[in-house]
């Protein structure tokens, strides 16, 4: 007898997506239920927010006030329905990027506070303690961006240009035991751990093909792309592991929209697109409460 084949759903239910979105012009927190199939404001508008990152309960998200074209920017934490909003970080350069260690207790992010290049710094998750794990040694300027906590707290992948070209690295927590993943030509960033601590999902950008989603051990090793028409960057998992998330153009210029897709690259859905007249960024699940 026949039986229907059984399709993973596209999110769990146990999770939404909460995301950069520009529903009139400027950056606002949006949120996707992924019960309803509908986007709602998380803050008032006209509130200028970007780079969501919820901490591992759901019960607090940390987020980025920054004027990119003048380097200058904060991270806040706030409450998951948008209450009690703190500022965390205090500085005269750029902050941003944050990522939340897996127990909840500290935050990695991108700063400029050396005021040389971006390093890769870890702080508590109240702004408190916070260290440069990757300082560069002088003459050498080296530039580090989005980090990313492994699944057993252990390590941080990131994108560097140390090695001369911009490839993906792990290191461990406190930033020692550098490990270069990637070795090409082209960009290589945006790193994001399996839910197993397996392999990083990732973008590469070359002026040839444009950027797609490629999988790669988290040791090293070959690389698998998932490569679709158009543009695809900022992968994150879905929490059991089974498909990726991700930001999706048809053309580095057009509108940016949320798509989703098996982990083997199959089946790319649309996910978020109309309901966000100016385009979706920075996606990131967020546990349901």
């Amino acid at each position: 007898a026949c039986t229907d084949p059984v399709v993973p759903p596209i999110v769990p239910t146990t999770h939404d997506l909460v995301f950069e979105g520009y529903l009139s012009g400027t950056a606002e927190l949006l949120v996707w239920d992924s019960e309803a199939d509908s986007v709602r404001r998380l803050l008032p508008p006209g509130m200028v927010v970007m780079d969501p990152e919820p901490s591992p309960d759901g019960s607090r998200i940390a987020f980025v006030v920054a004027d990119y074209p003048s380097g200058t920017g904060d991270i806040f934490v706030m409450d998951r329905d948008g209450g009690n909003v703190d500022q965390i970080t205090f500085d005269d350069e750029l902050q941003d990027q944050p990522s939340w260690s897996p127990d909840g207790t500290r935050i990695a992010y991108r700063s400029y506070a050396s005021q040389l290049s971006g390093d890769i710094w870890i702080m508590d998750a109240d702004g408190g303690s916070a260290v440069n794990i990757t300082p560069d040694p002088l003459p050498a300027v080296t530039e580090e961006r989005n980090p990313s906590w492994s699944p057993d707290g252990t390590r941080i992948a990131y994108a560097s240009n140390a090695g001369g070209n911009t490839d993906i690295w792990v290191m461990a927590q406190d930033g020692s035991e550098k490990l270069r993943i990637t070795n090409t030509a082209d960009l290589d960033v945006e790193p994001a751990w399996s839910p197993d601590g397996v392999l990083l999902a990732f973008r590469r950008s070359s002026n040839i093909s444009g950027s797609d989603i490629h999988l790669i051990a988290t040791t090293g090793g070959p690389t698998t792309p998932l490569v679709h028409p158009g543009e695809q960057r900022m992968p994150v998992w879905s929490p059991d592991g089974t498909r990726l998330v991700v930001v999706g153009s048809a053309t580095v210029g057009a509108r940016p929209d949320l798509y989703t897709m098996r982990r083997n690259g199959a089946d790319l859905e649309p996910l978020v697109t109309d309901e966000v007249p100016g385009g979706s960024l920075n996606p990131a699940f967020l546990l349901r409460p």
